[in-house]
């Protein structure tokens, strides 16, 4: 029994470390940014890539590292993601020119992509059905520790060495570290039953989400990438067509690239909603700072110090949201989340001009973001799917989570324009964003209130 407790404790903290490790690239961007920009002469436009083309990679490997997993277990699918995270670490850092730098970002992302779906299935298979929420909600809190932490790594990292490729170095003997501890320690999962991969449906899904994301990211730029819009909207449709004829004469020895079954599940389609709509809400975050800078006439370095607030919040929510799926369930946890984001979001409509309230509803937006997106959605899901497909369904939801996050900027960016007067960027300019954060809310609560949860999915 202490040899059993001992291993779960030490494959706890492995999966703790590379979620730690792993979310520190979120919080870098923004501060290597600058010297990115002199190293490679970058425009605006370009720039905007450094972190759009990690995202994407995160958007494509998310479901087929939780599809592989299922399959070939945890262990080899880790180890892999470890190694192609190291390659892509190593190719960001040496990169010569632009075009390798987001190369080797992309590569980055997709050995990111897995790490934390791997770790809340691995809460959710040690932790008894009352502790699962507390379990979960520790990937929150490290994930949000990981990205106040960052900046000021990144920081030193500058200071101390003048070159932003020294972050980048620094991460490899930590994968290179992580790797030899999963070979040694993690199991080898032995499944019971023997899955072949579905190729076909692994390569239609692909190319529809690249489409699609390529699609959200030139929608910004209509009149200059009009054509390769409308070329794009022919690719995803087509290849979403291909992958839903695959899916339906799938051979029965071979896993469904998505889980179909839970798909056609009511409560997880509506969950798979609301993880899209908790990605639009967590999106406020890059607003933050510019906020305070164009109001309050802050230099930029402070106006990020309010950023530091939200994420402290974000993190105490973690592990409240953990203990309220365990006291009061899910759906209360929801709910509660959504009203005290939407709370808040009035609260900060009607607060403003002072700096000092606008900290203090901040710090409480961050309590409701971080307990709405810690652990309950991630609970449903795995109790839905079951031991069988449960990262599937965990990857399929983090998925829906990071479409929302990149869809949000733009109809953030649209409601910041029609509220623009003759150019001048003011308090009702960023007033519109956090009512549009307030009805966001209330359609969170609204879905929430819809789903057709079963006794054992809510407790």
């Amino acid at each position: 029994m202490i040899n059993t407790v001992e291993k779960v404790r030490s494959h706890f903290w492995i999966y703790a470390i590379a979620v730690f490790i792993s979310q520190l690239d979120g919080g870098t961007v923004s501060t290597m940014l600058p010297a990115l920009t002199r190293t490679f002469g970058l425009s605006s436009v370009n720039s905007s890539w450094v972190a759009g083309i990690y995202t994407l990679g995160l958007v494509i490997g998310t479901p087929i590292a939780s599809n592989l997993s299922d399959i070939y277990g945890a262990k080899k699918i880790f180890m892999g993601e470890l190694g192609i995270w190291f390659l892509g670490a190593l190719l960001t850092g040496i990169a010569p020119t632009y075009g390798l730098f987001l190369l080797g970002r992309f590569i980055l992302a997709l050995g990111d992509c897995g790490i934390i779906v791997l770790s809340i299935n691995l809460m959710l298979h040690t932790a008894g059905h009352q502790r699962q929420g507390r379990k979960v909600s520790v990937v929150g809190v490290v994930s949000g520790l990981a990205s106040i932490f960052a900046p000021i790594f990144v920081g030193l990292t500058l200071a101390f060495t003048g070159n932003w490729r020294a972050f980048y170095y620094s991460l490899l003997p930590f994968i290179a570290i992580l790797f030899l501890l999963v070979w040694r320690i993690l199991d080898n999962e032995v499944k019971e039953e023997q899955w072949q991969t579905d190729f076909p449906g692994l390569t239609a899904f692909t190319i529809f989400i690249t489409s699609f994301m390529l699609f959200l990211t030139f929608i910004q730029q209509f009149n200059t990438y009009k054509y390769l819009i409308f070329a794009l909207i022919v690719v995803a449709a087509i290849s979403l067509w291909t992958f839903i004829r695959v899916e339906r004469n799938i051979a029965p020895n071979k896993m469904p690239f998505l889980p179909i079954n839970l798909l056609k599940k009511p409560a997880y389609s509506l969950t798979l909603l609301l993880g899209l709509l908790g990605g639009t809400l967590f999106a406020v975050f890059i607003y933050i700072p510019t906020y305070v800078h164009t109001v309050f006439h802050l230099p930029m370095r402070l106006s990020g110090m309010t950023l530091v607030v939200t994420g402290l919040g974000s993190v105490i929510g973690s592990w409240i949201g953990g203990l309220m799926v365990d006291k009061l369930g899910n759906k209360r946890t929801l709910i509660i989340s959504a009203a005290s984001i939407g709370l808040s979001g009035l609260l900060i409509i009607f607060g403003l001009s002072q700096l000092r309230l606008f900290t203090i509803f901040s710090f409480i937006l961050g309590l409701g973001l971080g307990s709405f997106m810690s652990a309950p959605l991630q609970v449903i899901a795995g109790r839905m799917a079951g031991k069988g497909n449960r990262v599937q369904a965990i990857g399929g939801l983090s998925t829906t989570k990071k479409i929302g996050a990149i869809v949000a900027p733009i109809v953030y960016a649209s409601v910041i324009q029609l509220n623009v007067n003759n150019g001048h960027m003011g308090i009702q300019v960023y007033r519109g964003i956090f009512v549009l954060l307030v009805v966001i809310a209330v359609i969170s609560i609204i879905v929430t209130s819809l789903i057709p949860f079963t006794k054992e999915e809510n407790l």
